[in-house]
């Protein structure tokens, strides 16, 4: 047999440098599939920990509004008594609180026509709400459900609610106004308790 000329070894040599190996595909796969893993978890990661920034975000800004809402409402209490229906009058501000599960706070305010209007927070099976109605219908809303303005949720998952009420001698009371001769507290005292949150207080001062 004749010895292979240089020719036919420049063929063989260009047949094996044109293509791969099953193990070298087989490697190249694998290297693929665990960068493609580690992308994919690396992905995960930022979109799980952006899910739980906005949420902490949102949770945040809900909190902040309720009590920028509360201290809105709270500076512009009036200063008298209203007359309601039948021949009664409404205190510019009432509440109570039972031992931290429940409390209620009702006062009376202006709108943005100078038109008094009756405000209630109430804390009440793990909800915060407020419900808002004009002082002249409040009697006919109450006892009349088909007319009752609605209630508006405000927080939920709420453990724990309790209220308070400084009087002029720095005391604290869990009603107003009880036996105070003063027709509203020098503070509000709101706290709260929310589920997996932790405990929250706020203590708004009166003009």
């Amino acid at each position: 047999m004749w010895p292979a000329t240089k020719t036919e070894g420049t063929v063989k040599t260009v047949r094996r440098q044109a293509g791969f190996t099953l193990l070298e595909l087989l490697v190249a796969m694998a290297i693929f599939a665990i960068a493609s893993v580690m992308a994919y978890s690396g992905l995960h990661a930022v979109i799980s920990t952006k899910t739980s920034l906005d949420q902490e975000i949102r949770f945040w800004r809900e909190l902040g509004q309720v009590f920028d809402r509360m201290d809105t409402d709270f500076i512009q209490i009036a200063p008298q008594l209203f007359p309601a229906d039948n021949d009664t009058s409404l205190p510019p501000l009432y509440g109570g609180s039972a031992d931290l599960s429940g409390f209620f706070i009702e006062l009376t305010r202006y709108d943005e026509d100078r038109l008094p209007v009756h405000v209630r927070y109430q804390c009440d099976q793990g909800q915060l709400s407020l419900r808002l109605e004009p002082v002249n219908k409040r009697q006919q809303d109450l006892t009349n459900a088909s007319t009752a303005l609605p209630v508006h949720s405000l927080l939920t998952k709420v453990e724990q609610c309790d209220v308070a009420f400084l009087g002029s001698n720095n005391a604290w009371f869990s009603a107003w106004p009880g036996e105070q001769s003063q027709s509203r507290p020098r503070a509000i005292r709101v706290r709260l308790d929310l589920s997996g949150r932790g405990k929250f207080e706020r203590v708004f001062f009166l003009p």
